[in-house]
């Protein structure tokens, strides 16, 4: 067999006599307490919710986040078994529905532990009028404009591209991301992306946009101090230039008082 498998005999006893790591065996323990806890409390138990128990009833010999407890359970297919709300036929279907983990703690202490992302519409031409949406992403971390894309509409590619732009700036990152329940966020595809960059996804409630108000204020200075302060661009090109513009200048010439006086570039710069 060792021959057949290109492999000594030496090595074949060393990997038959393997002891499990130190994390092996603490991922053990964890999957362990999460089943017995899932268990004791009839399956009803979430990511932040069995995070939470884990911590309270002191189960573990370490210290599980959040991060860890939500990618053990998905790893090994626990879900809460919870009784989806019925939705009227009109309104639209959401796949996903997420809690809103985030809390409104917006304020971060280092790079790439919060994402949070919103589309907004904006127009162009010079006879006709056209609508297209943006895409931004943001970094808690000083407010830092990651990426953006621009597309006709909200769908999950769109708001995948984004992601991929942001992935391009920052490959390692793993944050939590925060959105609000559009259809392309609770897609199945856009959650199902999230997973495999090993983020976590908090959402906001239906009609509550202060919980993403970072966004919110992004949004309305990008319109109030950029774009209505342009002439209104004639083609999709002049429109994306001034996007870019924005970008620019919001991140690298915009002083804010609740960055200590500097540029998001430069607040970020501080913790590099």
């Amino acid at each position: 067999m060792c021959k057949i498998a290109e492999s000594s005999r030496d090595g074949y006893y060393k990997w038959l006599n393997r002891k499990p790591s130190h994390y092996q065996n603490e991922q053990a323990e964890l999957l362990e307490a999460i089943l017995e806890l899932e268990k004791e409390h009839n399956w009803t138990l979430g990511y932040l919710a069995m995070t939470t128990q884990l911590s309270f009833e002191n189960r573990l010999s370490f210290t599980a986040g959040l991060k860890r407890v939500t990618n053990c359970m998905r790893k090994h297919g626990i879900r809460a078994n919870i009784r989806k709300k019925r939705h009227n036929r009109i309104q639209r279907h959401e796949e996903y529905i997420n809690d809103n983990l985030l809390q409104e703690q917006f304020d971060r202490e280092t790079k790439n532990e919060v994402w949070v992302t919103d589309t907004t519409e904006v127009a162009y031409g010079e006879h006709t009028l056209h609508k297209i949406r943006v895409h931004v992403i943001l970094d808690l971390y000083g407010r830092y404009a990651l990426s953006y894309n621009i597309s006709d509409t909200e769908t999950s590619s769109a708001v995948m591209e984004a992601f991929n732009r942001a992935f391009a700036v920052e490959p390692d990152a793993q944050p939590m991301v925060h959105t609000d329940r559009g259809a392309a966020y609770c897609s199945g595809m856009f959650n199902d992306y999230l997973a495999s960059k090993n983020c976590i996804h908090s959402m906001s409630h239906p009609g509550h946009p202060w919980e993403n108000s970072p966004m919110e204020r992004w949004w309305n200075d990008f319109k109030l101090i950029w774009m209505n302060k342009h002439p209104r661009p004639k083609t999709l090109e002049e429109l994306e230039q001034l996007v870019k513009g924005a970008i620019k200048y919001f991140n690298t010439k915009r002083a804010y008082t609740s960055r200590n006086g500097l540029t998001a570039e430069q607040f970020r710069n501080q913790a590099a």
